[in-house]
């Protein structure tokens, strides 16, 4: 690698990339995501009967899902639906196969 022109970082796109690869690489967020792409959008309730895990435990992981963007969620009358955000995830998924590539 030449050092006289060092590869270019942006802290802000580095934090980012390893939020969502960490948000893809926990087997319960990839779970809820599979699920959400599979049935649509759901409650959490739903998600967590679905998957067999606590409520409180999928709305941690449902949270840190929506602050990478993988996951959107919509009010309801009577609470909230959260819906997988395809396009966020064909873009990571992209990213991810141009990566491997190289």
């Amino acid at each position: 690698m030449s050092t006289k022109n060092p590869p270019c970082l942006n802290g802000e796109k580095v934090e980012l990339a390893t939020k969502l690869l960490r948000a893809f690489n926990h087997k319960h967020r990839f779970e809820i995501l599979t699920s959400l792409l599979e049935k649509g959008g759901m409650v959490p309730s739903k998600l967590a009967a679905d998957l067999r895990l606590s409520e409180s435990y999928i709305m941690e992981h449902l949270s840190v899902l929506q602050k990478t963007g993988m996951v959107t969620s919509i009010d309801l009358t009577d609470g909230v639906k959260f819906v997988a955000n395809k396009r966020a995830i064909r873009k990571v998924e992209d990213a991810l196969r141009s990566f491997s590539h190289n």
